[in-house]
């Protein structure tokens, strides 16, 4: 397999390295005072103990002068603090030659002529300097300096440069010798000499410095005390911690949690990620993934193993609550999703109930526990539904939920804790304690006049000076050293930091392109090309510098410190080198050659590659994932993504319109659950995709009928509908697919019984029914308007038989209707043929019977939360009992369902509703108000197309003009409007009815 620089090379780079010139004093008088044969030997042997040095302190002797050597820290590896390993190198070298000057005065003491030893001079200076990867050309003011500084040390001695001394202070004690005025420098330059420095005073690590206590939040650790305390008693609550980045949330939360530590208790953490927004229940589902060990656990639906691994973790759960979780987290056909109808997938009933079963996972334990979700501000909706839930249930069991965030939520059950910025005591208290002495005067105040009380940004500027700044400097120098360091901000700090971690710079580069999160696998594979070793090395040397941390959520992975620290490694990186390594990434997720990433990240990943069919891809399937969990405002995410790639692809790449088609498919079923079947948008998005989708061969309008479906599901009106139903019946009538044809017949029939053409509608029911296959209808009725189909056709042939005056046939068609619906077992099966039952006896005015089929529809739809049924089934049994009873009675039952049904938007049955609403006023003695209800009826059906229940509106309003004592003329007129439109329809029935009451008006 190739290594990194084979698969990825960066052209070049600038660089901050360290150099180091040493120079032999007196070469010459030594050459003729010697055999040249043994000088040769003994300045061999001298270059090879200097390289031996040098490269033990992860340094490279460049070049080899005869005399002296070029030698550099930083280059071409880069290395972990370069400065300081250069000068321990020179002083290690000067020791060794010391060290061979004796031994060779020891044994030559008795020889009359001794040969006089080697005397080093040696220089050492930090700077940026500029070198091609392909070849080992290097440009800068480090190496210049190096050697003038050798040239001007005395023999046996180390002078160090001020830029070397400033990395260094905290390492060594340093004196100033003097300034010199060197070859090619403008200004003198300052001579230091380096002396070692006990290691019991350096400074502490980045990881010492990670376990140093918060500062500063007292009152607030007494708050998140005081809850948990509560929480023992059984009274937990909700705690928002807020602050914007780098204010210390984290830290905050770590803290407390690390107090609790000795006490029993369980702790988890959910962590939200960016770009996760579109991956329902990420963070629960995660710790699902972990509990169960196994991935395929989760993904095909073993409840066994679900059940085991749950209870092996002490959540003893009901085995409906496992199985709920496994309906959400199940694999299922990528295309089945564009199949859903929004109205039956808004979702409502089934994330209440997952999010209550992922409550009781997550509460069922006899143990006090502590849940912490981090960056909610990253949170997909559901999980942010996870956290009000568990916020509801917390005041009455021994939990204590944490969330963070940098923005404000309305929480009605949440207390919130906002994190200001330190005040100045502790601020002051933070530098000291970095600093491990008393600080410069006044450097306290400064860091907190450019920090703003923000800690992260405070720890990491006491950092930089405490490594930077001599002690003797004037106040007025702080900034020209952050100018000089070219820091302006926490990200300039973070990037210094990064740099401080020398080659570990480039694994910590990698790492955040993959993410915050990255699996040791998935980095090493990127590296190094499959060895861990060095990887191995970087990694803890990350850690150490406290850049990376071990995740607490995923066994084997890490995580950046702070997500400031990973965009600092991304932001360092050349977008060409970025690009690149992203298309890395996306090849191995293109590719299935290594574990796949979330899709959204995957998407993500191949849009920053340039990759836009693939990131359309993927970005499809996280969306078509998150609408079959009822998820449509994740799966909106997605498919923003979606859109931005698809609009980048070239008009003529071989896969733009199937992509366009798909993300359309589901564009319109996300928008038709978010805004509503009838809104706009919707609709907009079904007109713009059956513009392209009419386009294509009869095979690709097959593979896409649901946007067929969606485009005469959302049309404006009925006689639209219609129109649309036609073409949908025609174009389909010629493809192979059998359910696509049927289907097409359930559209037809369904619009054709609301516009009053029931010939058309038996003859859609009769032709699809031929088509329908029992297997076929299990997968497709989820799909296709929520119920089956052969329950469908023959509910709305019972009824246009009933129009025509067929009863014999409408009684058969409802009756097969109702078994064929219990034979199916399923909820919106046989709601929906109650339905259409108990339509027919509120047409034939059989009370009893209408609320007694009102009643079975009411408990199943309070059953399976299917609200429009609610509202449909009280509004019929109230209508009931006030056909049969004292006047008042089911009143208040019908005003309840129809308030519902208005609130929820989805009445397609407003003619024959809105005549119940009538003759429920009529019977309140509102005559009035109910003739204004059925002429505004009347125009709504006229001007939409919904004329299958006109005549009757007509026979009504005719009979309430009565009741209000109006002239005959206008009466009549009713009645023969009421005669002629179902005389057009053909609707023997409709037509006899108005012809009883006109002969009844004739009588009177």
């Amino acid at each position: 397999m190739k290594t990194l620089d084979a698969r990825i090379r960066f052209t070049g780079e600038r660089r901050q390295v360290t150099a180091l010139f040493y120079d032999i004093v007196g070469s010459t008088e030594l050459l003729l005072q010697s055999e040249p044969e043994k000088f040769f030997r003994s300045v061999s042997a001298l270059h090879q103990s200097a390289e031996t040095i040098i490269k033990k302190h992860g340094g490279f002797l460049h070049q080899r002068l005869g005399d002296g050597g070029c030698c550099f820290f930083g280059y071409p590896q880069q290395s972990e603090d370069t400065a300081e390993s250069a000068v321990r190198a020179s002083l290690e070298l000067l020791r060794v030659v010391a060290g061979a000057q004796t031994q060779t005065q020891t044994q030559t003491q008795a020889r009359a002529k001794a040969r006089r030893p080697f005397r080093l001079r040696i220089g050492v200076a930090t700077g940026l300097v500029v070198f091609s990867t392909q070849g080992d050309e290097i440009v800068g003011t480090a190496p210049v300096l190096a050697a003038r500084l050798q040239a001007e040390a005395d023999p046996n001695s180390v002078l160090v440069a001020d830029s070397t001394v400033q990395l260094t202070r905290q390492k060594f004690d340093y004196t100033l010798l003097r300034e010199a005025r060197l070859k090619g420098f403008e200004h003198p330059i300052a001579l230091w000499r380096p002396q070692e420095r006990d290691r019991a005073t350096a400074e502490p690590s980045p990881s010492e410095a990670q376990a140093r206590p918060i500062r500063g939040r007292e009152k607030e650790l007494a708050a998140l005390s005081g809850a948990w305390n509560s929480a023992l008693g059984g009274k937990g609550s909700l705690i928002a911690v807020v602050g914007e980045a780098g204010i210390g949330k984290s830290r905050l939360i770590g803290e407390f949690a690390e107090s609790l530590r000795q006490t029993a208790h369980e702790t988890l953490v959910f962590q939200c990620g960016r770009r996760l927004e579109s991956q329902p229940l990420h963070p629960f589902v995660s710790f699902l993934e972990r509990l169960a060990a196994e991935p395929s656990v989760l993904r095909d639906g073993d409840s066994d193993a679900f059940l085991r691994a749950l209870r092996a973790s002490g959540r003893d759960v009901d085995a409906t609550v496992a199985d709920t979780m496994l309906a959400f987290t199940a694999e299922r056909s990528p295309a089945t999703s564009r199949n859903i109808r929004a109205a039956d997938l808004s979702g409502r009933a089934f994330r209440r109930k997952v999010i209550e079963a992922a409550a009781d996972i997550l509460t069922c334990k006899a143990v006090p526990t502590l849940l912490i979700f981090e960056d909610v501000h990253w949170a997909d909706d559901m999980t942010l539904e996870l956290i009000d839930r568990l916020g509801s249930l917390a005041a009455r069991l021994p939990i204590l939920v944490i969330q963070t965030s940098r923005i404000r939520r309305s929480l009605a059950v949440a207390s919130e804790i906002e994190l200001p910025g330190l005040t100045a005591a502790a601020v002051r208290d933070l530098v000291a304690s970095i600093w491990r002495e008393h600080p410069p005067p006044g450097l306290s105040d400064f860091i907190l006049d450019q920090c703003d009380g923000m800690p992260l940004y405070a720890e990491e500027l006491a950092s930089f000076f405490r490594g930077r700044q001599p002690l003797g400097k004037s106040l007025s120098e702080w900034k020209g050293l952050l100018r000089e360091g070219g820091v302006t901000s926490l990200n300039d700090l973070l990037s210094a930091r990064l740099a401080a971690t020398g080659s570990a710079r480039r694994a910590a580069q990698f790492a955040s392109v993959i993410g915050r999160e990255f699996s040791l696998s998935l980095l090493t594979y990127l590296v190094e090309g499959g060895s861990r070793r060095t990887v191995d090395v970087d990694i803890e040397r990350l850690l150490s510098q406290g850049i990376i941390e071990r995740s607490t959520v995923t066994h084997g992975s890490y995580q950046f410190r702070h997500v400031l620290a990973q965009e600092a490694a991304y932001s360092s990186l050349l977008k060409s080198d970025r690009r690149r390594i992203h298309r890395r990434i996306a090849d191995l997720l293109i590719g299935e050659r290594k574990p796949s990433l979330p899709a959204a990240i995957a998407a993500w990943q191949c849009a920053e590659a340039g990759l836009h069919d693939a990131a359309a891809r993927f970005a499809l399937a996280a969306a078509e994932a998150s609408v079959l969990r009822s998820a449509m405002q994740e799966a909106n995410v997605s498919l923003e993504l979606c859109a931005e790639e698809v609009d980048s692809l070239s008009r003529r790449h071989p896969d733009r319109t199937e992509l366009a088609l798909s993300l359309f498919e589901l564009q319109g079923l996300v928008a038709s659950a978010l805004e509503g079947e009838g809104s706009e948008s919707a609709r907009r998005v079904y007109a713009r995709a059956m513009q392209l989708l009419r386009k294509q061969s009869s095979d690709v309008r097959v593979n896409h009928f649901p946007v067929y479906w969606g485009w005469w599901f959302t049309a404006p009106n009925i006689l639209t509908q219609q129109s649309r139903a036609r073409i949908l019946v025609g174009d389909m009538r010629v493809v192979a697919d059998r359910e696509t044809r049927l289907q097409s017949y359930h559209c037809g029939w369904a619009t054709s019984f609301h516009a009053g053409e029931h010939e058309f509608c038996l003859d859609c029911v009769a032709e699809g029914l031929t088509l329908y296959d029992p297997e076929s209808a299990v997968r497709n009725r989820a799909f296709f308007g929520g119920h089956d189909a052969k329950v469908c056709g023959l509910g709305e042939s019972a009824l246009s038989y009933l129009l025509l005056d067929e009863t014999g046939a409408s009684e058969s068609a409802i009756e097969q209707c109702l078994e064929w619906a219990n034979a199916t077992d399923h909820a919106g099966s046989m709601v929906h043929a109650l339905y259409y039952a108990m339509v027919l006896a509120r047409c034939q005015s059989r009370y009893d019977d209408v609320h007694a089929l009102g009643e079975q529809m009411l408990f199943l739809a309070e059953r399976h939360g299917l609200a429009a049924s609610q509202a449909r089934a009280n509004m019929y049994c109230g209508w009931a009992e006030l056909m049969t009873s004292p006047a008042g009675r089911g009143v208040a039952r019908f005003e309840a369902g129809l308030a519902l049904q208005q609130q929820l938007g989805t009445d397609d049955n407003f003619s024959m509703h809105s005549d119940m609403h009538a003759q429920v006023l009529q019977h309140l003695g509102r005559s009035a108000e109910a003739l204004a209800t059925v002429q505004n009826a009347i125009n709504v059906g006229r001007s939409s197309g919904q004329s299958f229940w006109l005549a009757e509106l007509y026979r009504l309003s005719a009979r309430l003009r009565r009741d209000l004592n109006e002239p005959p003329a206008s009466i009549k007129r009713e009645l023969t409007r009421a005669i002629q439109i179902a005389e057009g329809q053909k609707a023997g029935w409709l037509a006899a009815r108005a012809r009883r009451t006109l002969d009844g008006l004739a009588g009177s």
